[in-house]
């Protein structure tokens, strides 16, 4: 047995229902041939078909909308503990290096040996972990960030601050900044272990700008312009451009440069990217502009062409007389017939020439009266208003 999708079903039944519909009104149609009522019921249902699309693509658009949200905290759940991840393995194990590194430097022999070989896992470990995170990541901060240089420089790094940092920052911002130094950070223990690191800040009315400066091994300069180390960075790069900011790094004059810029009033965050999606009924009403513009034009258009130089006001009717000459007549009446001619008439004589006129009805200019002259003088006048249109 076939199974059909939810929304693939609904369409199914719908459009089933719609022929049904349409058969019996063509029967309906064929057994009594009130043309005039037919048209007005499949301008109904034309109506209520599209409404019908309407209804099942805003259905759609819903489903689609809430499946982005249920996403998208998907997406943020995994970016936070890829970020936890980040933050507790790269920078203990940089400390690690650190520290492996300066019993390298302090020993000889086989410890010495151990120690760097120690380092250089480190190392490899720090570079893979890099890798595996180069997602986006946000996650809440815990802690500060000048409690984050004093552990580090009770660790043994040299790390001296210019300028003034702002005591106050909305918790964006002092997040923005504290994922900044902590990068910036945990890559020069990484590359650069011993090394001082110079944190310069400037504050502006509208953003807070930080530089970070290392000085960088020969042997690591040319291999800064290949590595992956700086995924960490680029990662936080795109992040902080989803709010309006902005951060490069580079090498300069020897030395490892990244320089950032956190707006004080960020326009967004990255947590809400993924449900940054026009409502459902939104795309609902766009997505049916377009076609009902063009069926209005094109009603618009018909009507022009159904009701041009054929339409006879009611007082011109009325000046009309059965017996008068049709050339007196054909002087009042306009020079072209209605073109729609769906009011059933009454029989007349096949030896007359009978006319038909509309009075400019709307949608679609109907042939509402008739004029029949025979041996030039006319012989009847009929307003179809006043008569049945079944």
């Amino acid at each position: 047995m076939i199974r059909l999708p939810p929304r693939a079903s609904t369409v199914a039944v719908y459009a089933v229902a719609c022929v049904v519909l349409e058969v019996a009104m063509l029967g309906w149609w064929a057994a009594t041939r009130a043309t005039v009522l037919f048209v007005a019921l499949q301008l109904v249902l034309v109506v209520l078909v599209w409404l019908g699309l309407l209804v099942i693509r805003y259905r759609g658009f819903r489903h689609d909308y809430e499946q982005a949200i249920a996403t998208n905290a998907i997406l943020a759940d995994r970016s936070r503990l890829a970020d936890e991840l980040h933050d507790a393995l790269g920078h203990e194990l940089s400390l690690i290096a650190l520290k492996a590194g300066n019993l390298q430097v302090r020993t000889t022999g086989a410890v010495q040996e151990q120690a760097a070989d120690i380092r250089r896992d480190v190392a490899k470990a720090v570079e893979q972990l890099h890798r595996a995170l180069e997602s986006a990541r946000e996650d809440a901060t815990s802690e500060s960030i000048d409690a984050m240089i004093d552990r580090l420089t009770a660790s043994g790094v040299s790390i001296s601050q210019t300028g003034r940092r702002p005591p106050r920052l909305p918790t964006t911002v002092e997040h923005g900044l504290h994922q900044v130094l902590r990068e910036t950070l945990t890559n020069a223990l990484t590359h650069a272990p011993g090394r001082p690191v110079t944190i310069a800040y400037r504050t502006d009315p509208d953003v807070v700008a930080v530089e970070v400066r290392n000085p960088m091994p020969s042997d690591q300069i040319q291999r800064s312009r290949t590595s992956t180390s700086a995924t960490g960075l680029d990662a936080l790069g795109r992040r902080l451009a989803l709010s309006g900011g902005r951060l490069d790094h580079m090498v300069e004059d020897g030395e490892f440069v990244v320089a950032a810029r956190i707006p004080r009033h960020p326009t967004s965050t990255p947590a809400d990217v993924g449900t940054r999606r026009r409502s459902p009924l939104r795309r609902t009403v766009a997505s049916a502009l377009v076609p009902t513009t063009v069926a209005v034009l094109v009603l618009i258009g018909f009507y022009a062409w159904s009701t041009h130089d054929d339409v006879v006001e009611d007082s011109v009717f009325a000046r009309l007389r059965v017996g008068i000459p049709a050339p007196t007549a054909e002087r009042l009446l306009p020079p072209r017939q209605a073109p729609v001619r769906l009011v059933p008439t009454h029989a007349h004589d096949p030896d007359w020439s009978c006319a038909y006129y509309t009075d400019g009805n709307f949608p679609l200019g109907l042939a509402v009266f008739e004029v029949c002259s025979d041996e030039g003088v006319v012989v009847r006048l009929t307003d179809l208003r006043k008569q049945s249109w079944l």
